[in-house]
């Protein structure tokens, strides 16, 4: 298995970004942001998938993963601000 199906694999699962991503990444589960943390490293995980398929013309272009990443950013700093509910 690549390391692109390995992640694409654990996108199924919310529970499964935990086993993907370093721990140190998100914190400790008793977190307040650690469910935002979470989100926001499966959200980025996707778009990594999305924008590594093989095809080019199956790709995201770079505007539009632009647009995406700066969603998922405000996503993250709106919950973690707002106490990190989700």
């Amino acid at each position: 298995m690549s390391l692109k199906q390995w992640v694409a694999s654990s996108l199924s699962s919310p529970d499964a970004t935990v086993e993907v991503v370093d721990a140190n990444l998100l914190g400790k589960q008793e977190d307040v942001s650690f469910i935002s943390k979470r989100v926001c490293l499966s959200s980025i995980m996707e778009l990594a998938v999305a924008c590594s398929a093989e095809s080019p013309e199956e790709r995201m272009n770079m505007q539009d993963a632009l647009v995406t990443l700066n969603k998922i950013k405000v996503k993250l700093l709106e919950d973690v601000e707002g106490g990190g509910v989700v």
